[in-house]
């Protein structure tokens, strides 16, 4: 990922295509094809809470999961597992954030990276000892914080690791990951991983053998980026490359499965000169911090922007994805009934991505209104409430309270084939007060819509 760590509507999309700005023309979608009403999902790295944060919560009907960018696995010696799990965030932090983004219809799995070095987590994973005591703590990170799921994202087997230690290292992370599914498995809950990418069975980073953890896995999030990190190049890569892997992974592990890295950053090079000092990496939409007067071109291959300027004796070249980068790979995600997109990272992306990729998925909205009288009750009296939803049919549609733990289902209710529905909440205690919403669930081609909360307070 992460080793950048070291360094409305089809009309818009049309209007785009026309500009010239989806080079190469559009995607035809196959009516066969799609994703998921819920297609994205992607990482929030402590470093950009809040801008993560509330781009999720702008986004988060069409999010299945996200993770946070919390937790590390460093090495220990006093832990049987040899292996301590450590924390980006204080728990104060942590909880305020979940307590924002919880209730929003997508799983959390926060993230777990692996700090060691070289040659240790594979040791771990040898050790069945280690392994079954990593396991645990695993597990326990996710009970003990209520997470609805865990991320890994282990890449030193790939980066660090010398490759003759692959033959050896492969069936043990199969086996730590069918312990750890067993494990999570009896407690409701799930597991990503976050992979670099394979080509077949024995090309890329094959050490990872996705055939062998396909039935210990809920979601594979396959890191199509960093194509270009140490020379020029696009970020993403060519979108052929994109889309060997998505039909090997779809092959490996099944569609809804599998899920497209796609990268919301660029880096920018040093070409020649002197004065230039390192590469640069920035996020998509920080864009117009590159200096220089000429223009953005995009590559036909990837899709990406890039830009040749000069700074002092330095000559220089930019690459980055942008929303029509975005398009383009979600198509490719399309094209194989994938489960969509894994965005690395949410909150830096340019905003006008997500109406786009709506209407790349083929994703409506849906609305609820509602109606009620606000005043003070007597306990058991009837608050009486109603509304409408569009498209208008006949659907099962939730009232839900909000508690502590947040949104609960009370009842189902009922709409009429002109979509108009009527409920009604009461409660037998005084002085109390109540937060209600009505909420439609997703459903094919539609993401999840709520009402405007309402309020019932008694006397």
């Amino acid at each position: 990922m992460k080793r950048i760590m070291a360094g409305v509507v089809s009309v818009i999309a049309s209007l785009a295509v026309a500009a010239g700005l989806l080079v190469g023309g559009p995607v035809s979608p196959a009516s066969a094809n799609s994703v998921p009403a819920r297609f994205m999902s992607g990482w929030m790295p402590y470093w950009t809470t809040n801008a993560s944060v509330n781009s999720f919560l702008a986004n988060s009907s069409i999010f299945s999961d996200i993770s946070p960018f919390w937790h590390n696995a460093a090495k220990s010696s006093s832990n049987t597992s040899k292996i301590t799990i450590q924390n980006h965030l204080s728990k104060s932090e942590r909880d305020a954030v979940l307590a924002k983004i919880k209730g929003k219809g997508a799983g959390i799995w926060p993230s777990i990276t692996d700090g060691t070095g070289a040659g240790y987590m594979s040791g771990v994973m040898k050790n069945s000892t280690q392994r079954a005591a990593l396991v645990n703590q695993i597990h326990s990170l996710v009970v003990d914080n209520k997470y609805d799921g865990i991320d890994l994202d282990f890449e030193k087997f790939a980066f660090s690791d010398n490759r003759s230690t692959w033959a050896a290292t492969r069936p043990a992370w199969v086996q730590f990951m069918k312990q750890l599914s067993a494990k999570f498995k009896a407690s409701g809950k799930k597991i990503s991983v976050a992979l670099p990418p394979m080509t077949g069975d024995k090309s890329g980073y094959w050490v990872y053998d996705w055939k062998g953890i396909k039935n210990y896995i809920d979601k594979l999030r396959v890191m199509t980026y960093d194509y270009s990190w140490d020379s020029p190049g696009p970020v993403g890569g060519p979108l052929s490359w994109v889309d060997n892997v998505t039909k090997y992974g779809v092959s490996a592990v099944g569609g809804r499965k599998f899920q497209v890295g796609t990268p919301t950053y660029g880096r920018d090079w040093a070409i020649s000169g002197s004065g230039c000092g390192s590469t640069k990496t920035f996020h998509s939409n920080q864009r117009s911090s590159i200096p220089g007067s000429s223009a953005w071109k995009r590559d036909a291959a990837s899709a990406e922007l890039y830009k040749n300027y000069k700074t002092g004796n330095c000559k220089r070249v930019a690459w980055v994805s942008d929303q029509y980068t975005q398009v383009r790979r979600l198509a490719i995600a399309k094209k194989y009934n994938t489960g969509g997109l894994a965005q690395w990272m949410v909150g830096t992306e340019i905003s006008s991505q997500w109406p786009l990729l709506r209407a790349e998925a083929g994703i409506r909205s849906q609305k609820v209104s509602r109606s009620y009288t606000n005043k003070l009750r007597k306990p058991g009296t009837k608050l009486w409430v109603k509304g409408k939803i569009s498209p208008k049919r006949k659907a099962n549609i939730r009232l839900q309270r909000y508690t502590k733990n947040g949104w609960r289902n009370v009842r189902t209710v009922k709409t009429t084939k002109a979509g108009n529905y009527r409920t009604s909440v009461f409660t037998k205690k005084r002085k109390a007060k109540y937060t209600f919403r009505i909420a439609v669930p997703a459903r094919s081609g539609y993401t999840a819509a709520y009402s405007k909360t309402f309020v019932l307070r008694t006397r």
